[in-house]
């Protein structure tokens, strides 16, 4: 009877060896290892001292220099560049539509939604009237007295899953107001149309 009691033991110990060995010898790839940071890093707040506007952005993305009314933050590493920014444009007295619709042709959208003081245009990202191969650009614009808040991120597209956390940052900020979004691990949201 002992000697069956040992025996189970020690195979429920190697099965448990194994298993955590296999665990810890499985590769995590750069999209993983970005995901699980994003998943569990808190956000930080920005507020523009000129503008008074608000953004967020995850406590792992470094701060880089910015011009009263622009604020830049990026993560770089070898396999990709995430850049989130915050900046003011004059809206020449344009409604919605009409912003909208200029912004869309000179920014090269391939997609856009519209609420009733704000849009969101979202495609390819250019530079200098050249695609950028890759990458894309997410970005919201609200409007308020003769200025065009901005939030927009430029992403490389193989990480777009990986950033639903930042799409719902973009989605429901609001220019002063601070909404702190919960999401659950695993959530997906599709964000084109």
């Amino acid at each position: 009877m002992r000697k069956a009691i040992f025996i189970f033991i020690a195979i429920i110990m190697v099965a448990v060896g194994i298993g955590w060995i296999d665990a810890c010898s499985k590769v995590k790839t750069d999209k993983d290892m970005f995901k699980r940071n994003l998943t569990y890093a808190d956000m930080y707040e920005y507020k523009d001292s000129t503008y008074d506007f608000v953004i967020r952005y995850p406590s792992f993305f470094s701060e880089q220099p910015n011009d009263a009314g622009h604020a830049r933050f990026c993560y770089c590493d070898q396999w990709a560049t995430v850049v989130i920014e915050g900046y003011t444009l004059s809206s020449q007295g344009k409604s919605v539509k009409e912003a909208s619709d200029s912004l869309a042709q000179c920014l090269h959208a391939t997609m856009q939604k519209h609420g009733e003081d704000y849009f969101i245009l979202s495609g390819p990202q250019y530079e200098h009237e050249s695609p950028i191969e890759g990458y894309s650009y997410y970005s919201k614009f609200v409007h308020n007295g003769k200025f065009w808040f901005v939030y927009t991120m430029v992403y490389p597209d193989r990480y777009q899953d990986e950033l639903t956390r930042l799409f719902n940052e973009i989605d429901h900020w609001q220019i002063w107001k601070r909404p702190h979004l919960q999401l659950k691990q695993g959530v997906t949201q599709s964000f084109l149309v």
